[in-house]
């Protein structure tokens, strides 16, 4: 998980690194469009990484990273892995997909803020915790139809972040960015 601006910002450079080196190997499509939906899922370490340059002062910069590009990537990912990865014709599907991207434009806008003052802080888009519900039709969203997938973040990663950190579940995109990046370099 991001705990600072290093490791946020080291975090992208990694995952993107890793991810260039990959897409120059010569991969099968479904394997270069993993590695491209990894390099727009570890974009949201700009964001991260910008609050925590910040201190997440209730600024101009925090309004528009949280109520703009927070919402742009996450709706980037949404639409790669609906559109592209899984070329949708699915009309229930399309409404929920704009549904839910109007939705996250709604309830990020606003301000972050740091979960809590020890060396577990991390940001809290919106400066409102993401409910378990909205994580689900998000995961939903990006990662149909790999249930392994799915079924890991919500029974081991969510309850590992609430562990360890008591919340800030945006969060666990830091460490899904690196080990997914790794994996990849292991597997591709």
């Amino acid at each position: 998980m991001c705990f600072s601006f290093e490791v946020s910002l080291l975090t992208f450079v990694t995952s993107w690194s890793i991810s260039l080196y990959l897409l120059n190997k010569g991969l099968t499509k479904e394997r270069k469009q993993d590695v491209i939906f990894l390099m727009i899922f570890s974009l949201m370490q700009l964001p991260d990484a910008i609050f925590w340059y910040t201190n997440m002062k209730r600024d101009k910069i925090n309004y528009w990273t949280t109520s703009f590009f927070i919402p742009l990537i996450l709706s980037m990912q949404i639409l790669y892995n609906v559109y592209v990865r899984r070329k949708n014709k699915n009309n229930l599907i399309n409404i929920a997909v704009v549904l839910f991207i109007i939705y996250m434009f709604i309830r990020f806008n606003g301000y972050s803020k740091s979960l809590c003052c020890n060396k577990f802080t991390s940001p809290i888009w919106g400066s409102k915790e993401l409910k378990l519900w909205e994580l689900l039709i998000f995961l939903l969203l990006i990662m149909y139809p790999r249930w392994n997938v799915i079924l890991t973040v919500l029974f081991v990663i969510i309850p590992l972040i609430h562990l360890i950190a008591g919340g800030a579940y945006s969060s666990l995109w830091c460490a899904v960015s690196n080990i997914v990046a790794f994996y990849y370099l292991y597997k591709y």
